[in-house]
């Protein structure tokens, strides 16, 4: 039985998706015990330097044709993730994440599950208990769960779920017009996710194994953190909190130590200095 992390980083406008992957890998070689191993799903032709090949798993190209706006956050070729996955259990994972505490324990509570979605907490660990940016979900009862941190096995209910997702993302227009009575929602991997779960019947099932408390991931977003007067479109949570790596690559943030896995959020979190420190630590 094997068992590895996913994700996807094709480059958007400025950022460079592939090198918050990259990171995330070596985040991973450094705190995991048992399951360290990450393949990443990349856009055909794209440059992935030798460095980075030695650190990840596997390196797969897109082999369908590209769904993403390029001038977006490409996230549209989610569905994918499921066809190239080398392993028989897997978890997805956004490339601008880091791992601090071994959550290796986490893989057997998954086991017998077909899909375990992760809720999201603040910096301080608390339940985000409303946010604001998923209005819509909310209008129609969808669950508050995540694909950022995403638990699924190989079998044939899984690759229905994945092919529903695939469907909503190529007629979206069609899929809202459906679900939400008009087609003015935007596009997010996150919500197909949980629409086809609710077409496939399996929403309940999720919610239930999602329910123990893990995974969880901290999602910062700053308007999710609990401070005022922070609007919906901010995206410098740095400018409200204090943070700081130890050597050992521990991160602290207003006085909270980071345990579970983190959404920084932030595109230029990983700046030259924590990535060479991270190389140098694995």
């Amino acid at each position: 039985m094997t068992r590895g992390y996913l994700t996807h980083a094709f480059n958007s406008r400025d950022v460079d998706y592939l090198r918050m992957a990259y990171c995330l890998a070596l985040s991973l070689r450094l705190t995991q015990s048992t399951v360290d191993r990450l393949t990443v799903l990349v856009e055909p032709g794209q440059h992935v330097p030798a460095h980075y090949r030695e650190v990840f798993d596997a390196v797969v190209e897109l082999p369908v044709a590209d769904r993403s706006r390029k001038d977006g956050w490409r996230v549209e070729n989610f569905a994918e993730l499921y066809g190239i996955s080398p392993y028989d259990e897997s978890v997805t994972l956004d490339s601008d994440m880091l791992f601090f505490d071994d959550v290796s324990g986490w893989w057997d509570d998954f086991a017998g599950q077909e899909v375990v979605a992760a809720t999201a907490v603040d910096y301080r660990g608390r339940a985000i208990a409303h946010n604001p940016l998923r209005r819509n979900l909310y209008e129609i009862g969808l669950p508050d769960l995540h694909n950022g941190f995403l638990y699924f096995r190989r079998s044939e209910p899984v690759r229905e779920l994945f092919a529903t997702i695939a469907a909503h993302t190529r007629s979206w227009p069609e899929t809202c017009r459906r679900h939400f009575g008009r087609t003015d929602v935007h596009y997010s991997s996150d919500c197909a996710l949980l629409l086809a779960l609710r077409d496939t019947g399996m929403e309940a099932g999720c919610v239930r194994a999602s329910a123990g408390g893990h995974p969880a991931f901290v999602h910062m977003k700053a308007c999710l953190q609990g401070w005022p007067g922070v609007s919906d479109t901010e995206r410098d949570w740095r400018a409200h909190t204090d943070y700081r790596f130890s050597e050992d690559l521990r991160l602290t943030i207003g006085g909270e130590s980071i345990g579970l896995p983190f959404h920084y959020h932030v595109r230029d979190f990983v700046d030259d200095r924590l990535l060479a420190a991270y190389e140098r630590s694995v």
